[in-house]
């Protein structure tokens, strides 16, 4: 299946339907949720600088139980999908291969 593409929003959420995706990129999804971190091992985990899980890190930090704003949600051709917080801290994402799962909506 084709990957979907970015959606334009209005304020207020009134959506104007998807825009064109650019050739060779992953879907990406434009609006602000709510999501948490908790991977279950008690640690914290590290915003990175660039939607990849090997990006270098921003040397911001989220700890568990914490939840955040996503302005941006992007999955990856390795189909993790990429969390950039609303806040400018970097990007986090939903799980790690050979990890688990890291992060819920909230």
């Amino acid at each position: 299946p084709a990957p979907a593409a970015e959606t334009a929003c209005a304020p207020g959420g009134f959506s104007f339907g998807p825009l064109p995706a650019a050739p060779g990129q992953a879907a990406a999804l434009a609006g602000t949720t709510a999501w948490r971190f908790d991977a279950g091992d008690g640690l914290h985990i590290d915003c990175r600088a660039e939607p990849d899980v090997s990006a270098p890190r921003t040397g911001h930090q989220v700890f568990p139980g914490s939840v955040f704003q996503v302005a941006r949600e992007h999955r990856g051709a390795d189909g993790v999908l990429y969390l950039e917080l609303d806040d400018g801290r970097g990007w986090l994402f939903d799980k790690k291969p050979g990890v688990g799962a890291m992060c819920v909506r909230a």
